[in-house]
């Protein structure tokens, strides 16, 4: 196998498998330069991801625009940690916005980096140039790669911070990895709400591995030294949640400064609860269930409460991207397979902390999932600050196998070497396979090639940009365009832009004529963009005189400018 040799590569070099183990190497290096080349043709086109078009770039466009950052209050969305969209200026800004998919993408080729160097200080060279590989070809790292999305930069960020405090536990505790973690953890709290996962999963890991490392050497009987020692494995936890936070505070005063949240839109009924009851005389309000994740996979998709505990598995085996049914993403069932390979019985462990990293690694993943699972409706992506522990398990795993086929003789030691190739080349075939089949679903060969312009190529994947575009050659510079029923996809209007988020709600229990217009007016509003498709899907559900007033409302006051696609520029003629 030619993973197999002793973790050490000067001992690799004397073996007499050490020149296919060079063979490996090139090989494995060249497998990464080959992805590294594909993901960056395939993300050489104009951006059309949903979360991209929403507010990756429209929010970081709208603050160049205006000079600067600013409350966008038609924008829940506005109010998201922003670390990552910000570096996003600066292709912006230049006008070069394929670029800021290549800002993204740096932070998957940081992570592979850092799984690179973790798994060539603890196996050897071999297995780090492997677990970067899988890691850079994993169809949920591939997918994001080609976007301008901010989850790479949170995956990073996470793995940095994990992988410094496991340095930390095993360089004998110094101050500065442990503050270097919390930075670390802090960049990720700033990238995406997602990140404050990590304050309790990394928050209660610390205490454990200094406790445990500090009492190793301690009788049981001295409960004193027991106490004492953890204790100061909370301090340092403390050090490490504060650091987080510092990092993480501009967001937070931001927040709490506009809307008194400083995790704003989330749990604003606990920073700003209602001021009125929820139950008066005069109105009623029905009670409804909490929509957590079981109530959206038994409601929404007619799930099974087994099923959607088993969840953390499927995802492995049955994810679909765009689909939000199968978790809207791809992974690897390799992924899964080999990071449970990481817990067979080796012949002697590789390097002396190897249970404790494993242990670590392992539990590290499994919170963050089942916090996942239970905090929201399951994406793939959203579960990616478990990704690189697994890559590393996964790897771990290998390694244990070709331990295990090393132990044996004859025909059997070689048909288990050649199972263990095989099984690695698989998993590697599947995500290389994934690659492969995005040239067919993005066509980057059409755009590059010159074959399709930039406006025909956005225009396949976005229905609403032909009306967008003819918006910004016809509208003059003053004009205020209100964005209805195209999914927040705002980015390439190049006029000043809003929402009406609660365009659709009743207010006081009832649509009015003259509340549908004072929601079409508001910000002096003189332009609207509308899906009439989805606008007349939404209206089928609604009463007669329910559905008159919105048609009513847009019959007498607007004026149609131009259609395209079912989609329509309307100007405001309020009668």
């Amino acid at each position: 196998m030619i993973f197999s040799a002793p973790c050490d590569d000067t001992a690799a070099a004397v073996d007499t498998g050490g020149s296919w183990r060079l063979v490996a190497r090139l090989l494995l290096a060249g497998g990464l330069l080959l992805a590294t080349g594909c993901i960056v043709i395939l993300a050489s086109v104009p951006p059309v991801s949903r979360d991209a078009l929403i507010h990756h770039l429209a929010v970081p466009k709208m603050y160049l625009r205006h000079g600067g950052l600013y409350e966008i209050a038609s924008m829940h969305f506005s109010y998201f940690p922003m670390n990552m969209d910000l570096l996003y200026l600066v292709p912006l800004y230049f006008k070069i916005d394929i670029a800021a998919k290549y800002v993204h993408f740096l932070f998957a080729l940081f992570c592979a980096g850092l799984i690179y160097r973790y798994l060539r200080q603890t196996l050897n060279r071999n297995y780090g140039l492997l677990g970067a590989l899988f890691f850079l070809t994993l169809p949920v790292i591939v997918k994001l790669s080609v976007t301008v999305y901010v989850d790479l930069g949170l995956i990073f960020f996470s793995w940095a911070s994990l992988y410094l405090i496991i340095q930390w536990h095993d360089a004998g505790f110094p101050p500065r990895r442990l503050i270097l973690a919390g930075i670390a953890c802090g960049l990720a709290l700033g990238t995406k709400y997602n990140g404050l996962l990590l304050l309790p999963i990394l928050g209660t890991l610390i205490p454990i591995l200094y406790a445990s490392e500090k009492n190793r050497a301690v009788f049981h009987e001295n409960f004193r030294l027991r106490y004492k020692n953890a204790f100061a494995g909370l301090g340092w936890s403390a050090i490490f949640i504060v650091i987080a936070l510092i990092l993480f505070s501009p967001w937070m005063i931001r927040n709490m400064v506009w809307k008194g949240n400083p995790v704003y839109p989330l749990y604003n009924s606990v920073f700003n609860p209602p001021a009125q009851p929820v139950f008066s005389e005069t109105v009623e309000k029905e009670e409804t269930p909490a929509k957590n994740a079981f109530w959206m996979r038994r409601h929404v998709y007619k799930e099974s409460f087994w099923q959607t505990l088993s969840i953390p598995v499927r995802a492995f085996f049955q994810g679909q991207d765009d689909n939000p049914r199968y978790f809207d993403g791809r992974l690897n069932p390799f992924l899964l397979l080999l990071s449970l390979a990481a817990f067979i019985r080796a012949r002697q462990p590789c390097f002396p902390a190897f249970t404790t990293h494993r242990t670590v690694l392992a539990l590290f993943a499994l919170l963050f999932i089942l916090f996942v699972l239970f905090q929201t409706d399951f994406r793939i992506r959203y579960m990616g600050p478990a990704i690189p522990p697994l890559v590393v398990l996964s790897v771990f795993g290998i390694r244990n196998l070709s331990d295990l086929a090393s132990r044996q003789t004859g025909a059997i030691k070689k048909a288990g070497q050649a199972a263990v190739t095989a099984v690695v080349l698989l998993a590697l075939f599947l995500n290389g396979h994934y690659v492969y089949s995005q040239f067919s679903h993005i066509r980057p060969q059409d755009y590059l090639s010159g074959a399709v312009d930039r406006g025909a190529y956005i225009s396949r994947f976005r229905r609403e940009y032909p009306v967008i575009a003819h918006a910004n050659k016809v509208l003059p510079a003053d004009a205020r365009v209100l964005c209805l029923s195209i999914g927040d996809r705002t980015y390439y209007l190049d006029r000043d832009l809003h929402l009406a988020e609660d365009f659709y709600d009743k207010t006081g229990g009832r649509y009015s004529e003259a509340d549908v217009i004072n929601k079409l007016t508001r910000y002096n509003t003189t332009h609207v963009i509308i899906d009439r498709g989805v606008l007349f899907d939404w209206l089928r559900t609604l009463p007669t005189e329910d559905r008159a007033v919105f048609l009513n409302v847009f019959k007498n006051n607007t004026r149609v400018l131009y259609e395209e696609n079912n989609v329509l520029l309307l100007e405001l003629a309020l009668q």
